[in-house]
């Protein structure tokens, strides 16, 4: 075998190990990209989130004569899906007033809480 011969086979030994070093590199940006698509997913999922909720939390703000209703009826026993059917509001528009009425209670308890204990 000549020089010739042996710079080939050089050649070709690098170039097996630069395709062997690409195919790894390949492997680990397609993890990423699968976490980076997760990732991105997840924030998309969010934003919509956010953006029903910032509607429902205006409609229940401008219908606030509602919220009072509702949690009357809930008061009485009457189920959620009666009383979205008899006001001809969505139920979950109902469940949100509930939420924010119970969120209203909490921290209406932990001001008096800490009222209590600045008295003391």
């Amino acid at each position: 075998m000549g020089t010739l011969d042996y710079i080939v086979i050089g050649l070709l030994a690098l170039l097996v190990l630069v395709l062997l070093g690409l195919i790894f590199e390949n492997r680990k940006l397609k993890k990423a990209y699968t976490l980076l698509d997760a990732a991105l997913e997840a924030k998309e999922q969010t934003i919509t989130d956010l953006k029903a909720s910032r509607v429902a939390v205006k409609e229940v703000i401008e219908h606030f004569s509602i919220s009072d209703e509702v949690m009357a009826e809930i008061a009485t026993g009457k189920s959620r899906e009666e009383i979205s059917h008899r006001l001809g509001i969505p139920v979950s528009r109902i469940e949100l007033i509930v939420k924010f009425d119970t969120l209203k209670k909490e921290q209406k308890e932990k001001k008096s809480s800490a009222n209590r204990r600045a008295k003391i």
